[in-house]
């Protein structure tokens, strides 16, 4: 996840949602859940497209700890390497960036316990993916099998980058015969329960056990880039404690 600034053009301008919010609307409560092979057949190899460093642990960490431990085939595709995420006046520069956050997802999937699982670098620039929207469609329609099942950002997220994530993998994943399925992730802070854009009818809810749980808390410590104030600016975190309080949950969602 990326923060929204001037510099990226955040696309919502709205308060943030607090997750007490969501824990009492019956929308949520309503969704049904899921198995995880009902999510990716046992056949189906699973490509997940992050559009920055951390968007593949907040939005899926207990479904890549479910499909390692089946022996699922597993391809991320790192769409950016997050290197805007603190603004060009900052200390934590776009090339150390570069390096941080890619070394923080190792750590992190590292904590999943999740070894067996092939990672592919777009290194489009953050902030920016709109631009090469077709870029990432063509890049994908080269990186997919027909028969994946793909799972991307969902494409009304709030946020640009996973916008143009979500309709790029979606017009690949027509393209190739691979299904889609879409993740919310910065939807849980920007938007709200009853808004209309919402697909309450095609969400699915996917347990996370107490391990899974406490594998996923310890993931996102990895990425300390995102957790910590900013010293050299006096920005606040990207992923301060209200923001995390939405992936501390104990299911993951899935527009399927």
């Amino acid at each position: 996840m990326a923060t929204v600034t001037e510099e990226n053009h955040g696309a919502v301008d709205n308060p943030a949602t607090d997750e007490a919010r969501w824990r009492d609307d019956p929308h949520l409560a309503k969704v049904p859940q899921v198995h995880p092979e009902t999510l990716v057949s046992p056949d189906s190899r699973a490509v997940i497209v992050a559009p920055h460093p951390d968007d593949e642990v907040l939005g899926c960490a207990g479904l890549l700890m479910h499909l390692a431990r089946s022996g699922h085939r597993i391809l991320l595709i790192a769409v950016s390497d997050g290197e805007r995420s603190h603004g060009s006046e900052s200390s934590f520069s776009s090339g150390l960036l570069s390096q941080l956050r890619p070394a923080e997802t190792s750590a992190a999937l590292h904590a999943l316990g999740i070894a067996d699982i092939s990672i592919m670098r777009a290194e489009l620039p953050d902030s920016r993916v709109g631009e090469h929207q077709r870029k990432l469609q063509d890049l994908l329609g080269a990186y997919l099998q027909r028969g994946d099942t793909v799972f991307a950002s969902w494409h009304r997220d709030g946020h640009p980058d996973h916008e143009a994530v979500g309709m790029a993998s979606r017009d690949a994943a027509r393209a190739t015969g691979c299904r889609l399925i879409e993740i919310p992730i910065w939807m849980w802070h920007w938007r709200t329960p009853d808004h209309p854009d919402i697909p309450w009818q095609r969400a699915r809810k996917l347990t996370l056990d107490d391990d899974m749980q406490a594998r996923k808390k310890a993931a996102l410590e990895c990425y300390r880039s995102q957790l910590e104030p900013d010293h050299s600016t006096g920005n606040p975190a990207i992923l301060p404690p209200e923001v995390l309080a939405h992936f501390h949950r104990d299911f993951e969602i899935y527009f399927v």
